[in-house]
């Protein structure tokens, strides 16, 4: 078929992301793996997962520190988040394999209304009437490379005939998007043609945050992005008062709050 994926290349340590085949493109941000290498060298550092508006299925196979990843050891349904989560490398198994399904697209993709899941993880058995079906066949594939074909396999049954994507929600998620949290949320279902008692009931369907918190999120990754650029050509000079300026925050607290908020430290911390 064509819009199959090629053979996936060698699953490498560490975090990647690939690409969904194009006929997943409108609901799937991307497919992720994380790999443990063969020998911990950060056995006591705390992995920091932000916010992004986004929920996820992820499996884990085998355990830290094993010689394999054989066999599933976790099935999850991650929803979207208003705090980062934080993951203990020595109790993560040996392998993640994750899709992260786009903002707006959870009900579709989960099968239950997005808030029921927010700031949540919840077993797989729980989102899936073949469940373990599902889980047996994707734990008898023999490399990771197979694991995540599987992955992108289940996904595309999961999604086929699923529902459409209700049109305020689609643009409302676009446009926080595009402005990358930088407008008055509470002139945006207006501008869409709903009213915003409406669009709060779709986000909770469908996004698992209000549109206030999903503009925050979004701000708090362009912060992000910004400081990173800027590490790029002066690693050790990061000016948060211009960055918090050009994304429009009220105030130099304001912005430290919502950043705190939504990634557990303040912007000095984390270019610390």
């Amino acid at each position: 078929m064509s819009d199959e994926l090629p053979a996936p290349a060698a699953i490498p340590t560490g975090y990647a992301e690939h690409p969904a085949p194009p006929d997943l493109r409108e609901y799937v941000a991307c497919f992720w793996t994380r790999l443990a290498p063969a020998i911990a060298t950060d056995a006591g550092a705390i992995h920091r997962v932000l916010p992004d508006g986004c929920v996820d299925i992820v499996l884990g196979f085998g355990r830290a520190g094993e010689a394999s990843a054989a066999g599933i050891s976790e099935a999850l349904g991650v929803g979207s988040m208003t705090r980062p989560l934080l993951i203990a490398p020595s109790a993560a198994p040996k392998l993640y394999v994750g899709v992260r399904f786009r903002p707006g697209y959870a009900f579709a993709a989960l099968g239950v209304p997005a808030s029921e899941l927010t700031d949540d993880r919840v077993s797989y058995s729980l989102l899936s009437r073949d469940a373990a079906a599902e889980l047996d066949a994707i734990s008898a594939r023999e490399t990771n490379e197979a694991r995540l074909d599987a992955m992108i396999a289940l996904v595309r049954r999961r999604l086929a005939g699923a529902l459409a994507i209700p049109a305020g929600v689609r643009a409302a998620v676009h446009r926080i998007t595009v402005a990358r949290g930088g407008l008055r949320v509470a002139d945006l279902a207006a501008s869409i043609g709903i009213t915003r008692q409406q669009l709060a009931r779709q986000f909770a369907t469908h996004v698992g945050v209000t549109p206030k918190t999903f503009a925050r999120v979004m701000r708090a990754h362009a912060a992000l992005a910004r400081a990173d650029a800027a590490r790029a050509v002066y690693p050790r000079q990061v000016d948060w008062s211009a960055i918090a300026y050009e994304l429009g925050y009220y105030d130099q607290p304001h912005f430290i709050d919502d950043f705190k908020a939504l990634t557990g430290t303040t912007p000095g911390e984390w270019t610390s």
